[in-house]
């Protein structure tokens, strides 16, 4: 079973909004058995809509519309979708005491703008949207002889995930008989794919069919994911993903596709022990990496983004001479923010990061990219010297991966 995303916006062709929802329904769909063959980006424009819609019908099974629910006269999916389907429009009475409800709570008046929310093409199934006021739209149609489910949902990310959990998800499963897929990743840190490629090369040659591996690269880190797609075939799932597990050993970082900053947090959580972070080139980037992290507070006690030399002397307490003699990027300056942001903070655990993000202020002795990284581990302090690519977005988060994957190396080797 498969399935299409059309997402509808002149602003995501513009660049002007990032499309989040087309990463959620992949993650969405995946464990329902439904992968997504293709995705396509469209103006608000009616004639784009019906050709990308006539072309989605004959090659997929599911297709789900985004985006151009809304009131504005801009937002013209849902008449262009009772054009197509050659249907009028009908006042869901849920949609609209769901309407009154929402305005009365916020003090403000129902507009007549507003109540066409609650005008639907007579044909289509509601699909309840708690979290706004656009509801979803299911449509069922055919195409030479098979089924095809088409789902419109407004373009507001937490929108889309309501519909889809509590209303798409049931249909679906319920309905639509999907191939059953099982999967489970892998993360590696400082590993080339090229070399896990290549020592992995006799374990994909002898998988069956129905298990495939991928590579999914990002940032001086490598995910290996293990799918199972069922094929009729007696499954060894989990043998193959033992064995993947004993190909790689200790290269493996963390299991699962889960954050970066997830195996320090719970070894710190675990252990009863705090972490701070000392930024200057990321600027924050690592602290909110780990604040994203439910549940924080127990373990986090804060960040210094110490930008300037002046924080870094009076805050950290980095000795100014030695800013003087040394640079503000080097390792002994790096070393003594990572302790400095530790004894404030009174944590055993830290991470300090002082380099050039570029793309100017290098010299030919200090290049853009470089990047001293101070790890601290109780009584433990080192600092590794690295040097980036990147731009400025890209250095941070590979710093920030690159001092994880020594900081967790730091306490696996103090065990």
């Amino acid at each position: 079973m498969n399935a299409q995303i059309i997402t509808i916006g002149d602003e995501l062709l513009l660049g002007q909004t990032i499309d989040t929802n087309s990463v959620y329904l992949a993650q969405f769909l995946n464990p329902l058995g439904i992968q997504i063959s293709k995705k396509t980006a469209i103006s608000d424009r009616k004639e784009d809509i019906i050709n990308t819609l006539n072309l989605a019908l004959s090659e997929a099974d599911v297709i789900i519309i985004t985006g151009g629910l809304g009131p504005t006269k801009d937002d013209i999916t849902k008449k262009t979708l009772a054009d197509y389907f050659k249907t009028g429009f009908r006042i869901d009475q849920n949609v609209l005491g769901h309407l009154e409800n929402i305005f009365k709570s916020r003090g403000r008046e129902l507009l007549e703008s507003n109540k066409l929310q609650a005008e639907v093409p007579e044909i289509c199934e509601v699909l309840f949207n708690h979290e706004g006021t656009a509801p979803g739209m299911l449509f069922r149609s055919t195409f030479n002889g098979n089924k095809r489910w088409i789902f419109s949902l407004p373009g507001v990310p937490n929108e889309v995930k309501y519909i889809c959990e509590y209303s798409m998800k049931p249909i679906l499963l319920s309905e639509i008989e999907g191939t059953v897929l099982r999967n489970r990743t892998l993360l590696t840190l400082m590993q080339p794919e090229s070399l896990l490629s290549r020592d992995l090369e006799d374990f994909e040659q002898q998988l069956p069919r129905n298990l495939k591996l991928a590579y999914l690269p990002s940032f001086n880190l490598v995910k290996l994911r293990l799918t199972e797609q069922a094929s009729g075939l007696e499954s060894t799932f989990n043998e193959h993903w033992i064995q993947l597990k004993e190909i790689l050993g200790d290269r493996v970082y963390a299991k699962g596709d889960v954050s970066v900053v997830l195996p320090i947090v719970e070894f710190a959580r675990q252990n009863g022990l705090k972490i701070a972070t000392a930024e200057s080139c990321t600027g924050g980037f690592i602290g909110n990496q780990i604040v994203k992290m439910p549940g924080i507070s127990d373990v986090f006690e804060g960040s210094v983004i110490s930008y300037s030399n002046s924080i870094k002397t009076q805050i950290l307490g980095v000795n100014p001479n030695l800013i003087e003699e040394k640079g503000a990027v080097s390792e002994e300056v790096a070393k003594e923010m990572v302790v400095g942001v530790c004894e404030n903070f009174n944590c055993q655990i830290g991470i300090s990061t002082s380099g050039i993000a570029g793309p100017t202020g290098g010299t030919p002795e200090k290049p853009v990219g470089l990047v001293y990284i101070g790890i601290k581990y109780l009584d433990q302090v080192i600092v590794k010297k690295q040097q980036i690519r990147g731009n400025r977005e890209q250095f941070m988060e590979r710093v920030h991966n690159v001092a994880c994957f020594y900081l967790m190396q730091l306490i696996r080797e103090s065990f």
